[in-house]
């Protein structure tokens, strides 16, 4: 049997473990199971229930599991042989280890391959309720059918878990709608004037905010669910029985006795976690979220989905913030370190006790907030905190596209939102063209045949703007060009352009947009002193987006490489520059030509030995080697190709460098242009795009806060 690996300790019954990213010790012998039996820890996790109760084999407990690389990690955390792996038997508990047979693995251990690509999610974000794979296959019915939810969340139809508190507020979180079934929501889901007259029905609680009705099975059970809060209301819980056997909160709720002393609160006031009762101290190390505090707000680093009560592990960072600015007192951060929290606790004095949510953090969306209930009830402002209850509706604007995300999201009782929200970024690789013919000299760009991605680099010198090289737009604030062409080159002199079509910098166009460059980051193996081409790559970060449209788009890039360039070879592609033409002069206007993808070895064949020594595995080749070429000003600029079976293009390749005619400064275009190949260095641009947030267009907060839009249909 292998040995247990655990980066922190979750579960209940570890008898007298010590576990904090080492091994277990040789002297623990026994899991201790919810119902009191106890088996040989070695059992622990490993696909089969040795507990009684199956406590053994719980997420909660096994999705901190650490398996061997000889094991197979099953969705839920357990470890079972790799040669289990779809051999027609069962045998992870959630049957993980036989789905998907016919899908090549490329993910980690951590990771949920989704079934139609070769997209990865970590496997926190399974059966959550809202699809993170393109295909949503980590929310179908077929995965999430027999997924163990965690006790305090509820269960959809289709096996998927959300959390309680969502349940018939009016969005449906599950992905089937289930939370929001008509036959226990129908307050919720009334039509004009029913909603004025509805009454609850028989066995449903009327919340004192109205408008809202619930099962009286979700009264007094540990959750808020009432936008009030008015179904746990602490004298009306205490005057009700609570069912034999059945643990009573503090406040007077009652929930199951199996869901106390799991180091996950079940009572909205934690009162079955507390050591008093539970007789048992966190985890070593570990420390639990701190509860909701008026006026008050934490992010949990790398840990989105954590809230308020969750056990973390030790030096997990809590970043605080105030709903009033400056009034902090405290420690901006704090760190667990010994089952504390160091420093302590900030607070953030209000003169008030009301909990709220902090603005959602969204990029590049539409933002619409409804308070629900309370003095402030309708549309209000999305840019300041709101109260519980707060329904957000979200949408990408013109342009723009889903990233992950959904698009509403309610303001829970705990201070955080219902889900993860709606994020989007600009759609990319989409071209309109009527050229029906490939020009092989290259032809004038009009609008209508645009490179919407193309970028106009412009230095300063001698007083004036001058044209010196090409770029791509592959982000909202982002432009991939050479690194040749930026090598120590200030800020302040460099203006970058876009939907521009001359080389004149007083007459670009009417539709050309001019934005400064606020940093730039050269790739780090770039040594352009050493007459080194190699990683001739930079990108150039926008102080401000450009408003993207019909003629100004970012293009694609591959993240997955579903087909590397040494792929593609005989492929036809498209470059944009205003660089010297046949004539030997520069182009006053933006021109495209086409490249054909040529092997390592046909450029190698044809190019000067002396120039060879550029052909690496970081570069490609392209052209036709006939005297159509790229050349001396179209450096930076992108090559792009179409996706195989798609109408989206991808930036593969940035223009470096090309052999000289003897004799002159300008290239020959006999030979093949060598091109720095893009997805050698995806991690470092992904990297550094992970630092430029998404803004979205500028008269987005202009927007009206009244429109109601109906979201229901999209996903």
């Amino acid at each position: 049997m292998y040995t247990l690996l655990i980066f922190f300790y979750t579960t209940l019954g570890y008898e007298n473990v010590s576990v904090y990213g080492e091994i277990a010790k040789p002297e623990v012998q026994h899991f201790i199971c919810v119902d009191g039996s106890r088996i040989s820890l070695s059992d622990v996790c490993n696909g089969k229930p040795e507990c009684p109760d199956s406590s053994d084999e719980l997420r909660k407990l096994c999705q901190h599991v650490v398996c061997p690389t000889s094991m197979y990690r099953c969705a839920y955390g357990a470890c079972v042989s790799r040669d289990s792996r779809c051999d027609g038997l069962q045998d992870c508990t959630d049957g993980s280890d036989e789905l998907h047979c016919q899908v090549t693995e490329i993910c980690s251990d951590r990771e949920f391959q989704c079934v139609n690509s070769t997209e990865c999610i970590s496997l926190s974000k399974i059966c959550n309720g809202y699809p993170d794979c393109l295909d949503s296959s980590d929310e179908s019915s077929i995965l999430c059918n027999e997924y163990p939810c965690p006790m305090h969340t509820y269960h959809c139809l289709y096996g998927g878990c959300v959390h309680q508190e969502v349940i018939c507020d009016g969005i449906k979180d599950c992905i089937d709608g289930s939370d929001e079934n008509d036959a226990v929501c129908a307050a919720i889901n009334c039509v004009g004037d029913e909603c004025q007259n509805y009454k609850c029905r028989d066995g449903e609680f009327s919340c004192d905010s109205q408008g809202q009705c619930l099962p009286e099975s979700k009264v007094c059970d540990g959750v808020h669910q009432c936008r009030d809060g008015s179904d746990e209301n602490s004298k009306m819980c205490k005057s009700r029985d609570c069912p034999q056997d059945w643990f009573r909160c503090a406040y007077g709720g009652c929930i199951s006795k199996n869901l106390t002393c799991n180091l996950q609160p079940n009572c909205y006031d934690w009162s079955d976690e507390e050591e008093t009762i539970c007789g048992v101290s966190l985890p070593e190390g570990a420390c639990r979220l701190p509860p909701a505090q008026p006026g008050t707000h934490y992010t949990v680093v790398n840990c989105p989905e954590c809230r308020p009560g969750d056990v973390v592990a030790e030096l997990t960072r809590l970043d605080y913030t105030c709903d009033v600015e400056g009034s902090l007192e405290g420690s901006s951060s704090i760190y667990c370190q010994d089952n504390t929290w160091l420093p302590s606790v900030p607070t953030c004095p209000t003169g008030t006790d009301t909990i709220t949510c902090p603005p959602v953090e969204s990029g590049g969306v539409i933002k619409r907030c409804e308070a629900k209930w309370g003095p402030h009830q309708g549309w209000i402002s999305c840019e300041s905190p709101v109260p519980v209850g707060t329904q957000v509706t979200l949408e990408c604007p013109a342009y723009y596209e889903r990233v992950k995300g959904v698009t509403r999201v309610t303001c829970l009782h705990d201070g955080t939102w219902s889900q993860l929200p709606l994020s989007c970024n600009p759609i990319c690789g989409r071209r309109e063209s009527s050229v029906a013919a490939l020009i092989v000299k290259g032809w004038e760009v009009v609008p209508d045949e645009s490179l919407p991605w193309h970028a106009t680099l412009f230095s300063h010198d001698d007083g004036k703007w001058d044209f010196f090289c090409g770029g791509t737009l592959i982000a909202e604030r982002v432009v991939l060009t050479a690194g040749h062409c930026v090598w120590k080159t200030s800020v302040d002199t460099i203006k970058v352009a876009l939907a521009a079509y001359s080389s004149n910098f007083s007459n670009l166009g009417g539709d050309a947009q001019i934005l400064n460059v606020e940093r730039i980051e050269v790739q780090d193996s770039y040594q352009d002193h050493e007459g080194n081409y190699g990683s001739d790559l930079a990108l150039l970060i926008l102080n401000k987006p450009p408003v993207i449209n019909s003629v100004i788009s970012p293009a694609c890039i591959d993240w997955i490489n579903t087909q590397d360039v040494s792929q593609r070879i005989g492929d036809i592609g498209l470059v944009t520059g205003m660089g010297v033409t046949e004539n030997d002069t520069y182009s006053s206007i933006l021109r495209v030509t086409t490249v054909q993808l040529v092997s390592d070895e046909m450029c190698r064949e044809k190019q000067k030995r002396d120039f060879r020594k550029y052909l690496t595995y970081t570069s490609f080749c392209a052209g036709w080697g006939n005297g159509t070429s790229v050349c001396n000003g179209d450096s930076g600029g992108g090559l792009v190709l179409q996706k195989p079976n798609s109408t989206f293009w991808e930036v593969h390749g940035v223009v470096s460098i090309s052999p000289r005619r003897p004799g002159t400064s300008f290239c020959d275009p006999m030979f093949y242009t060598v091109f720095t190949k893009v997805s050698v260095y995806r991690t470092w641009i992904k990297q550094i795009l992970n630092t430029v947030a998404i803004v979205g267009p500028p008269d987005m907060k202009l927007k009206p806060n009244t429109d109601i839009v109906n979201m229901d249909s999209v996903v």
